[in-house]
């Protein structure tokens, strides 16, 4: 990173984090993104911009922002978004199962049972799946743990088969 770029994040960082907040539309990532965004600056070996003017520096540091917010293939998204977006993922398919016009639960009562459901998993099973969490693929899995992909897609399936219908099983025996 130049020292022009460097000083222009030091004297408006503030101005960033704004900047941050709106791309986000007030997100609580707006700090870790505008975090992200600077080691990335910071590790990249050259950075070529017309000129160094803090208008242009500016422009180039909101690119970066918005690249890394909204691509799914973005250092920030694999780091960060990635894991909190699989489990957004599967509560919504299990809320998405259970609502009906006639039925609506609570969420912190699903939520709840989720987690008792989770703490009742098979530490093999629970592995797999936290790997496949933060990892995101089952391919990645499958690499990272040197078991057949076809294998990990049958434990992380026969999770989220497990948990989903023990839930929906507490929640009607609630009834």
């Amino acid at each position: 990173m130049t020292t022009e770029i460097e000083q222009y994040i030091t004297k408006n960082y503030y101005e960033l984090q704004n900047i941050c907040k709106k791309v986000t539309r007030n997100s609580d990532w707006h700090k870790d993104l505008l975090n992200e965004v600077i080691l990335q600056l910071y590790n990249k070996k050259e950075i070529k911009l017309k000129s160094l003017e803090d208008n242009d520096i500016k422009y180039y540091i909101i690119r970066v922002i918005t690249i890394n917010w909204y691509s799914k293939t973005s250092p920030f998204f694999r780091k960060v978004r990635r894991e909190s977006t699989l489990y957004n993922e599967l509560f919504d398919n299990i809320i998405n199962e259970l609502t009906t016009e006639e039925d609506i639960f609570d969420n912190h009562k699903i939520l709840d049972i989720i987690e008792m459901e989770w703490a009742q998993t098979g530490w093999f099973n629970k592995k797999i799946f936290e790997k496949y969490m933060v990892l995101g693929s089952l391919k990645k899995v499958s690499v990272d743990t040197s078991i057949p992909l076809t294998s990990i897609a049958r434990y992380v399936n026969e999770t989220k088969k497990t948990i989903r219908l023990n839930t929906f099983n507490r929640l009607e025996n609630e009834d």
